[in-house]
């Protein structure tokens, strides 16, 4: 005998709101393409240097935000005190 299950509780207004995912990358990938360790991405997310969100226990970095990162920072040493202090 097959059970039917009826959805009791929805959340539309989540739904709504729901970011499209391609539009997001991970800590790792974002160190990958910005030159440093998932350490200091997550870092820069804390100071809001990197506009990013939260899924469960994992952030995704705003791809935007990582463009906008190396357009500012572009020609700048990687070791350069305005690269890293978000200035």
């Amino acid at each position: 005998m097959m059970t039917e299950f009826k959805l009791t509780h929805t959340a539309p207004h989540r739904l709504k709101h729901m970011p499209d995912l391609k539009d997001y990358m991970t800590t790792e990938q974002a160190a990958d393409r910005l030159g440093f360790n998932v350490m200091h991405v997550r870092a820069m997310i804390r100071e809001k240097r990197l506009e990013a969100l939260k899924a469960g226990r994992t952030w995704l970095v705003a791809r935007k935000a990582i463009d906008r990162y190396l357009r500012d920072t572009a020609g700048m040493s990687k070791h350069d005190p305005r690269r890293n202090s978000g200035k």
